[in-house]
């Protein structure tokens, strides 16, 4: 750990309200947490709520906020001096916005779990199991971290994950997590299709700040408690005390996994697709739509996936390193 004078200083872009969901600032935060001790860490966003600043405050050196407007594109740039490593986590950051971010001469990292376009970056960090270089338009420079050797855990899980877990056989516990916005309601519609399973055990709701349906949730009777806002800690405990966990193929699937929960889980939209198909072989999978779930012949499967990601802060910070020494 050097100096902080000294240290090169990490930029972190991204942003997470109820409209666009919290999980681009979460694995930001969590990169930056593995980070954190060997560069100077700043989240820069344009959304800044009560959680996400306690987050960050515990995480980085400093947090900027930029304005709500499309001015935040062209604001960003100017907060720039050209000696910082840039990481950027969001689908509208463009290839030219990449190049004029280049241009000034930072060095540059995109967290995508996505392929949708060309990048000139020098790192691409895409955690999504199975995904092949071949289905990459980069450029002969940029360096592709791909797969759970580099998933974006927070600190508790990655915790969790080198502990051993007893899995027991009977079902009395259900925690259902959609993340931190929950558009379509999908925490209240699984809740609801638990009850008229006739489960008569526990079921623990976890919503975030940005969640906006927590009145109808509050309805569905005292079997259902539901939690707000949890830290990274309290989150890993959940998936860690409960017997099962119902979440989407996100990075909130890679938090249970690491607590080594059994898991149901599927794909509501276009960017946890491939997710769903490289789990689609070892956990219970299900279609969320809008309308209606179905979560009808519940079984327990128990994982491994918690061998896969015992070295992920250290191959990321050497990416880092090796980013910052080019």
């Amino acid at each position: 750990m050097g100096n902080i004078k000294t240290r090169q200083k990490i930029i972190f872009r991204a942003d997470g309200n109820s409209e666009i969901g919290l999980g681009h600032v979460i694995r930001s935060l969590a990169l930056a947490d593995m980070l954190k001790d060997d560069f100077v860490c700043e989240l820069v966003t344009r959304f800044l709520s009560d959680f996400i600043k306690g987050e960050a405050e515990s995480i980085c050196n400093e947090i900027r906020i930029l304005p709500k407007d499309d001015s935040h594109l062209d604001e960003f740039l100017k907060l720039l001096r050209g000696d910082e490593i840039v990481v950027l986590d969001n689908y509208f950051f463009t290839t030219e916005y990449q190049k004029q971010i280049k241009k000034i001469g930072c060095k540059l990292v995109c967290i995508d779990d996505m392929h949708h376009k060309h990048y000139v970056s020098d790192v691409v960090i895409n955690h999504v199991p199975g995904l092949k270089k071949e289905v990459f338009s980069c450029e002969p420079y940029t360096k592709l971290c791909l797969g759970l050797d580099y998933a974006l855990l927070r600190r508790p899980f990655l915790d969790k994950a080198q502990q051993k877990r007893e899995n027991k056989d009977k079902l009395e516990s259900v925690v259902v997590c959609f993340g931190g916005a929950d558009k379509l309601n999908l925490t209240e519609k699984v809740c609801r299709e638990l009850k008229e399973l006739s489960f008569t055990g526990t079921i623990t709701a976890i919503i975030g700040g940005a969640y906006q349906y927590k009145g109808s949730l509050d309805k569905l009777g005292n079997q259902i408690t539901i939690k707000e806002e949890l830290s990274a800690i309290e989150m890993a405990e959940e998936f860690w005390t409960n017997d099962l966990a119902v979440v989407p193929c996100s990075s909130v699937l890679f938090e249970a996994l690491a607590c080594q929960v059994p898991v149901i889980t599927g794909a509501y939209v276009d960017n946890q697709k491939e997710i769903e198909r490289y789990f689609r072989d070892y956990l219970i999978n299900i279609r969320f739509v809008e309308e209606k779930i179905k979560l009808k012949n519940i079984r327990i499967r128990n994982n491994s996936f918690y061998n896969l990601i015992e070295n992920v802060k250290s191959n990321l910070k050497k990416v880092f390193e090796y980013t910052g020494e080019r």
